[in-house]
């Protein structure tokens, strides 16, 4: 069997090449441009101006590229937190619209209770008063007692129903 050990060796590695490798590269190679062009200094450095100025030109794109995601995912997050803020809002409305509803079914019915209560008082004066004079002796002494009811109160909430 033959021995492996002598062929050459070749190692693969992987690494992600960044924008700093990239502009290392260009740099180096316009360096060994410059030093093996046969051109006068005058056409260099026209070429270098050019070279420079769509380096330039890339890099604002890039920026500019940069700038347009960034403001549209801040105005994504934007309309996310309108959206959420509104169905905050309208559940919010939504509960004080049904404390407000509860608050006047309440106020309702203790106004209600309390003209029953002064109906079936009206109506426990007036059988006792019968039931007095039915059983009153001539001659006896008027005895009367008087249930009163002197003050219900019923507060006012405010608009919202909250205090």
């Amino acid at each position: 069997m033959r021995d492996y050990d002598d062929y050459p060796h070749i190692v693969i590695e992987r690494e992600r090449g960044g924008m700093g490798a990239f502009l290392w590269g260009a740099l180096l190679g316009a360096g060994a441009a410059l030093l093996l062009a046969p051109r006068t200094g005058a056409e260099t450095q026209r070429e270098l101006r050019e070279r420079a100025r769509a380096l330039r030109e890339a890099a604002e794109g890039r920026v500019n590229e940069a700038r347009e995601s960034v403001t549209e995912a801040v105005e994504r997050a934007r309309g996310e937190v309108n959206d959420r803020i509104s169905s905050v809002r309208d559940a919010l409305e939504t509960r004080a619209d049904q404390a407000r509803t509860a608050v006047e079914a309440g106020r309702r019915a203790a106004l209600d209770a309390r003209v029953d209560l002064e109906r079936r008082v009206a109506d426990a004066k007036s059988a006792y008063r019968s039931g007095v004079d039915a059983f009153r002796e001539p001659g006896a002494p008027v005895v009367d007692a008087e249930v009163v009811v002197t003050e219900v109160i019923i507060e006012d909430m405010g608009d919202d129903g909250l205090r």
